[in-house]
């Protein structure tokens, strides 16, 4: 559709609705889509029918695409729309930030954006004052019928207030910039002992490894499994996670480690580390530090964690504990990378507040 060589054209801003939706135009150039990216964009709501083949550019650009093709002056049917308001609302919820576009940004955009807006709860009232302001709207008949049959069966929420935004209880950004200094602190270290060996990179024997994470870690490889992968690829590897979960127990209660650090190997289990895809890691970049110092931590003798990792990862999982339950910590455990990606460590932290009385 457009080459790496298009004409960089005009500047691409986006039009935010909250912190985490915004609406605008059909980007037309790499360009565009690099000052998408830019303003922090990590998905899109491709509604261009004309254009059969922009979602594909997006999503080879690294957006999450969810591609439903209008018509241009069209409006969606009512099945077609509440799966691409289901897409948006998870997307929204995971953390991610969202545009949703169509040729110019106005119709189609304002049909889709009004239908969200009464999905979250705010009513004809309520959404139209919001849209107000925007040029995104219903530009016609049939946009505005849609979205008032939209209206009609969804509903009005009762049990919440209407909001356009996910309330988050707890604000993990300062707890995840200690963690990411830590790291630091580690890529330092590593760099130190020479380059090309990064365990998810240049090699993955690691990844034939059990990996065992204080709760910062889990916490925050669970935000950024989130943030970084698609539905469709989330799926894949919490699919993988459970199957390797499973073979991790069946191994490690044979050979009577259960629960323990253990040393067999994933292979051993017939498994291996459900992020590892044609030999490298789906979130290098955001790897485990078990994984940044593969390999390297034994030239100290264990002194890198005794000394630095362990204290830092127990004080910073200390604190988002206290975060979320009020509660200091007593012992906090250690979650397997295959629980943290399934999502089941959660069942053992619900556990856990419930043995100390917190589930109230």
């Amino acid at each position: 559709m457009f080459g790496k060589k298009a004409c960089k054209g005009p500047v691409y801003q986006v039009t935010w609705v909250t912190d985490q939706l915004g609406v605008g135009q059909a980007p037309m150039s790499h360009p565009q889509l690099d000052a998408i990216r830019a303003q922090g964009i990590d998905a899109i709501l491709n509604l261009c029918g004309e254009f059969c083949d922009l979602h594909d550019i997006e999503a080879d650009a690294g957006f999450e695409v969810h591609y439903l093709p209008l018509e241009d002056e069209e409006a969606p049917g009512l099945i077609e729309l509440e799966k691409a308001l289901e897409w948006l609302d998870e997307a929204i919820y995971l953390g991610k930030k969202v545009l949703i576009h169509c040729r110019h940004g106005i119709g189609r955009t304002g049909t889709v954006l009004n239908s969200y807006l009464l999905r979250r709860g705010l009513g004809h009232k309520l959404a139209g004052k919001a849209l107000k302001k925007l040029r995104s709207k219903p530009a016609n008949f049939v946009q505005w019928r849609t979205v008032r049959k939209y209206g009609k069966k969804s509903g009005q929420l009762t049990v919440r207030e209407p909001s356009l935004e996910f309330k988050r209880l707890v604000d993990l950004s300062p707890f995840f910039n200690d963690y990411n200094e830590v790291v630091e602190r580690v890529e330092e270290f590593v760099g130190e002992q020479g380059a090309g060996h990064a365990c998810g990179l240049d090699h993955d024997q690691c990844c034939h490894t059990p990996v065992r994470l204080s709760l910062a870690e889990a916490v925050h490889i669970s935000h950024r499994i989130n943030i970084e992968l698609t539905n469709e690829k989330r799926i894949e590897v919490i699919e993988r996670a459970v199957e390797t979960a499973q073979a991790e127990r069946k191994t490690a209660s044979a050979i009577g480690t259960e629960g323990e650090s253990s040393e067999y190997c994933l292979s051993e289990a017939g498994a291996v580390c459900p992020l590892l895809e044609e030999g490298v890691c789906m979130l290098f970049s955001h790897r485990p530090i078990q994984c940044r110092v593969f390999g390297h931590d034994q030239s100290m003798d264990g002194e890198l964690w005794s000394s630095l990792l362990t204290p830092a990862l127990e004080k910073i999982s200390s604190e988002i504990w206290f975060a979320y339950t009020g509660s200091l910590a007593s012992c906090l455990p250690l979650f397997s990378l295959p629980d943290v990606v399934s999502g089941k460590f959660m069942e053992t932290i619900f556990k856990l507040m419930m043995e100390q009385g917190l589930d109230s």
